[in-house]
């Protein structure tokens, strides 16, 4: 990541928006990885703001690409973090899935049909990922998304995925569990270790985009939308536009 102004989308007094790639962290971890935070504080200090306030308000797990929406000031931090604890904060996705031998016709038949998943997912802290579990585990949360099939391409397909609930690696580990892995997920692709899935082809970069954004203006309430094309190679042959 060469220039941080090539990653905003839109900034004003109160937010910015930007498109985060694969690879690169959404803020600041305990290493000294690149972070999408710590480049767009350089970028305001070198515009002249003496004391710049940067916040993620939505986040996006380090391979992911996509959309991430930054408070500029605690006042918009505050009132866009109210939002996503109620649900106002629309988020879509695109995933390839590596599709399997025999589900083929499956996916085929559900082009264009919204479908969708609600299971309970724990984290375990320890390993940093998430599982399905039954609703009466303890601490078990529920999480609820809908996928289309918006396009098929061999033994991959090109899923529309709408959030309805924020959990941890959710749409990784419910995808999963529903038979179609992301393309080049380590975590859980459990093909990968064999080399059959679409991953292995993609240089094992996670074929996940946060393409969609839409919220409202912290300040102004109007309400803003903000669309993306995918540039991961994990998306490559797959026609997709805005």
């Amino acid at each position: 990541m060469k220039d941080i102004r090539e990653h905003i989308i839109y900034e004003d007094d109160d937010i910015c928006v930007c498109h985060k790639p694969s690879g690169v962290l959404a803020q600041a971890d305990r290493g000294f990885s690149q972070d999408m935070v710590s480049a767009l504080l350089t970028y305001e200090r070198k515009k002249g703001s003496k004391n710049p306030f940067i916040a993620p308000v939505n986040r996006l797990d380090r391979p992911v690409e996509g959309l991430v929406l930054y408070a500029k000031n605690s006042r918009a931090a505050a009132e866009l973090t109210k939002q996503i604890t109620q649900g106002e904060v629309g988020k879509c996705y695109y995933a390839v899935v590596d599709v399997g031998t025999g589900r083929e016709k499956e996916l085929a038949d559900s082009v264009g049909t919204r479908i969708t998943l609600e299971d309970y997912l724990i984290k375990d802290a320890r390993t940093n990922m998430s599982r399905v579990v039954s609703a009466d585990t303890p601490g078990a949360k529920k999480a609820v998304l809908d996928y289309e099939v918006v396009q098929l391409q061999e033994n991959k397909a090109l899923l529309r995925v709408t959030l309805h609930t924020g959990r941890h690696h959710q749409i990784r580990v419910q995808l999963s569990n529903a038979g179609f892995p992301i393309a080049g997920d380590m975590k859980y692709n459990t093909k990968l270790c064999d080399g059959t899935a679409v991953g292995m082809r993609n240089g094992d970069v996670l074929a996940l985009c946060s393409y969609k954004l839409n919220f409202s203006h912290p300040v102004t309430k109007k309400r803003m939308c903000y669309e993306i094309v995918p540039n991961g190679s994990g998306f490559a042959g797959f026609n997709i536009t805005i």
